[in-house]
């Protein structure tokens, strides 16, 4: 995976299917390539008070339909900050429902416009910016930006916490920079929808159709009581059938005298 420089920025657009093997039509890529550029534009126009960057092809991959990006100033003058960060900013507050969403209202609505189609004309999308960032456009963040946009408010929690969760990994889509798992919780037997780190495949090939333990990001929506997703940030086997064998011949008999005894 080639490095992306501080004012880079990449887009790779999946199929629907593990089998489609990077068909996207073009038509769909060129929607989605636009729609990055007027979130990005809508973002520059947040930090700078107007547009004062453009966005050119730097370089195009065909086997994965990928974009790279170049933010260039349109003034060589020009010392405007880049809109980058403020595009990850506002995918944040997406995910999280925070005090962003508002104040960053117009690039979280271009941010909805690109994540329409997830997971019905597309399969998900990744944009990719310095620092190994990776941000998944999904039917997760589709969802998320729709109940951003709308102020949604119900009885349950709304937020980010760190927590566990005890399931078997029945699910595991190893395309793209954050792989796809989906953890059917021991409790209540309700599946909840996870994203990896790439270093973890190795353990989910081991963990499919076993129990384990995932930690990471929980992310609630005030719509379900359950989290829309969680970001794992590890993963551990959980033995099914503990072996209480081994404590065999541990302990010795006792007996106490209790004070007050009748």
């Amino acid at each position: 995976m080639d490095a992306i420089g501080p004012k880079q920025i990449e887009l790779k657009v999946h199929g629907l299917t593990k089998e489609d093997h990077g068909r996207v039509p073009a038509r769909l890529f060129a929607t989605k390539l636009k729609q990055l550029v007027n979130a990005l534009e809508a973002a520059d126009t947040y930090a700078n008070g107007d547009a004062t960057h453009d966005y050119v092809l730097a370089n195009m991959h065909m086997s994965e339909p990928t974009a790279l990006l170049a933010e260039i100033p349109r003034v060589a003058s020009n010392n405007g900050q880049s809109a980058i960060p403020v595009f990850n900013d506002a995918i944040e507050g997406i995910k999280t429902n925070d005090a962003r969403v508002s104040r960053l209202a117009l690039v979280v609505r271009r941010v909805g416009l690109l994540t329409g189609g997830a997971e019905t004309l597309f399969g998900f999308a990744e944009v990719r910016t310095a620092g190994s960032n990776v941000v998944r456009i999904d039917d997760f963040l589709r969802r998320r930006a729709r109940a951003a946009r709308e102020a949604a408010k119900g009885s349950w929690y709304a937020g980010v916490v760190y927590g566990s969760f005890d399931g078997v990994l029945d699910y595991v889509d190893l395309r793209g920079s954050l792989p796809q798992i989906k953890l059917t919780l021991s409790a209540g037997q309700k599946e909840i929808d996870c994203i990896c780190r790439r270093e973890d495949i190795e353990n989910l090939g081991e963990a499919l159709h076993h129990r384990v333990r995932i930690h990471g990001r929980a992310i609630y929506s005030a719509a379900d009581p359950l989290p829309m997703r969680v970001e794992v940030s590890s993963i551990e086997p959980v033995k099914s059938d503990p072996d209480f064998a081994r404590w065999k011949g541990s302990f010795r008999q006792f007996s106490l005298d209790w004070e007050g005894d009748a």
